[in-house]
C-alpha cells in the first residue's frame, strides 16, 4: 500500500471517528442543567438571597447537592441553603434558594452535583456537576 493510500485511509478513519463522537456527545451532555448561568448582583443589605433552578434531564430520579465555592474552587463560607440536598423526579425542574453574606465583593461558583440515582438512592457511578458564576457587589457604607 502506498503512502498516499495510507494517509487517505487514516483521514477517512478520523472523519468517521469525528462523526461518531459528534453523534454521541449530545446524549452525554443531557445530564442536568442549572440557571441562571452567570450573574452580577448588587447587594442592598447584609444578606443577598438568590434563587436557582435545576433541571433533571435524566430519564430517572436523581439526588443533587448544592455546593458553593470561591473563584479558586476552595469551599466558600458565609452562605446558607434551605436544603443542601434535594431529590428530583425524571425530567423535572426544582428551584432552590441560597443566602449569601454580602458585606464585601464576592466572586463565587454555585454548583449542583449529582450524588445518587433512582428511587432507591444508589450511588451515582458517573457524577455530573453544573456550576454558575455569581459576583456579589457587597454593601458599602457611605
Amino acid at each position: 500500500m502506498s503512502t498516499s493510500n495510507t494517509m487517505l485511509l487514516a483521514s477517512n478513519n478520523m472523519r468517521i471517528l469525528l462523526v461518531a463522537v459528534m453523534c454521541i456527545l449530545p446524549t452525554l451532555a443531557s445530564a442536568h442543567s442549572m440557571s441562571p448561568g452567570f450573574e452580577t448582583e448588587y447587594a442592598v443589605s447584609d444578606t443577598l438571597s438568590k434563587t436557582y433552578t435545576v433541571k433533571n434531564d435524566y430519564n430517572f430520579a436523581a439526588t443533587y447537592k448544592v455546593e458553593v465555592f470561591n473563584k479558586d474552587m476552595a469551599p466558600a463560607t458565609e452562605w446558607k441553603a434551605e436544603k443542601y440536598t434535594f431529590k428530583m423526579k425524571p425530567n423535572s425542574k426544582k428551584e432552590f434558594n441560597l443566602k449569601f453574606k454580602s458585606t464585601e465583593t464576592r466572586k463565587l461558583i454555585v454548583c449542583s452535583t449529582l450524588t445518587n440515582i433512582g428511587y432507591e438512592n444508589e450511588k451515582a457511578s458517573i457524577i455530573s456537576r453544573v456550576c454558575s458564576r455569581l459576583i456579589i457587589n457587597g454593601v458599602t457604607s457611605l
